[in-house]
């Protein structure tokens, strides 16, 4: 019986348009700064002042430029550049990157060139892409059979760069951008959305000294808030499970902004979830009610942190939470008892009719405000 080869592989371009498919340009963007974030806090986990990423956007590219580290040729040729982590690849810990492929992604959705010049210790390098040439190479390789066909060739060149910087640090350019993001970039209200989702899901770096600056405007942290009172003192447990350790925080906030009620989940101090009302955190399942307007005032925080990326319930677009992880369908019984708690006071508080508006304001304008930092360190000892 002869064996004969049958190629299986997917054609490049059908595998960038389909893992860039699911993934908006914002979060391609703040993908790539993760990646200089991670950088970072592999060298300072706690305090990343001095660190810089700088980002700038017009309508013909994109640049991003950071101090945080860069990466080894030697890390570039084993994973940076591949699709998809390989096993036997370091561990980068307590980072966001799950499924090594965000960096990729990013670049393909946005561009038809770029380049990614990195510098670590002795090492200074430089990769340059011509997406269509690179999608249109291949070379031959001989089959089982005696035959010589051709495949794809995924791989990557690189050149060493003599010169060095006066800092370690990764400088990503994409130009010739694809029609749609040429107009996005060139949108002033795309700039700002940016700017906002930036300072809200990166809040902690930024709290923790990280510099990000968008077109020389520099971001400062957007975080929810906690109000906490003798009257109004949140609901609180934390605990480990399979090497997540979780902490979950539920009470009041402001009234008057609906759409910052709800949960916000947290992994690896990276917000992935913001302000939700749906299903997926418990609204409306079993005695848990629907969102309603009533609950304007909840808040509630999940915080998951694992030196292991792969145990966190992490979606590939970091925007999201994969509700099938055991992990999660652990924490969220927790989360649960936090809604009825939180629910129940809301509900009583409603009762109260015309005398309801002066409680909320009463519990507002006396109680102490927690920024993310306090309702992250929040412990048992503040639970009364």
């Amino acid at each position: 019986m002869n064996t004969n080869i049958i190629e299986g592989n997917p054609t490049k371009k059908f595998f960038i348009e389909m893992i860039t498919r699911d993934i908006s340009i914002e979060d391609a963007i703040i993908d790539l700064l993760d990646n200089s974030i991670d950088g970072a806090t592999q060298i300072n986990p706690n305090d990343l002042s001095g660190f810089v990423i700088n980002i700038e956007i017009d309508a013909n590219k994109l640049s991003i430029r950071d101090n945080c580290g860069g990466f080894s040729l030697d890390r570039a040729q084993r994973d940076a550049f591949r699709f998809g982590r390989p096993e036997d690849a370091p561990t980068i810990k307590n980072s966001v990157g799950r499924f090594g492929i965000g960096m990729k992604r990013a670049l393909f959705k946005m561009g038809k060139k770029f380049s990614v010049e990195s510098q670590k210790d002795l090492e200074h390098f430089l990769v340059n892409v011509n997406v269509d040439e690179w999608c249109d190479k291949v070379k031959q390789v001989n089959t089982l059979d005696g035959k010589t066909i051709e495949i794809d060739d995924w791989t990557f060149e690189s050149m060493t760069i003599d010169d060095r910087n006066s800092e370690d640090g990764t400088t990503i350019v994409v130009t010739d951008l694809k029609e749609d993001v040429k107009a996005l970039f060139g949108n002033e209200d795309f700039l700002n959305s940016l700017y906002v989702s930036i300072t809200k899901m990166l809040c902690f770096s930024l709290i923790k000294g990280m510099k990000i600056t968008l077109n020389n405007k520099t971001l400062t942290a957007n975080c929810p808030e906690l109000f906490i009172s003798e009257n109004s003192r949140p609901y609180f447990i934390e605990g480990d499970i399979d090497d997540v350790h979780y902490k979950i925080v539920a009470g009041l906030g402001r009234i008057g902004e609906p759409k910052l009620s709800g949960w916000y989940v947290f992994c690896n101090n990276r917000l992935v979830l913001e302000g939700d009302q749906t299903r997926l955190t418990g609204w409306g399942v079993n005695s848990i009610p629907k969102w309603h307007i009533d609950y304007v005032m909840f808040r509630g925080f999940v915080f998951l942190d694992s030196q292991e990326t792969s145990k966190l319930p992490l979606t590939t677009t970091k925007k999201g939470l994969d509700a099938s992880s055991t992990i999660y369908r652990k924490i969220l019984p927790h989360m649960r008892n936090g809604m009825i708690r939180v629910t129940s006071f809301l509900k009583a508080v409603t009762g109260l009719k015309e005398e309801a508006n002066d409680y909320r304001k009463l519990i507002g304008d006396t109680s102490d405000k927690m920024n993310i930092n306090d309702i992250r360190s929040y412990c048992s000892e503040n639970v009364g």
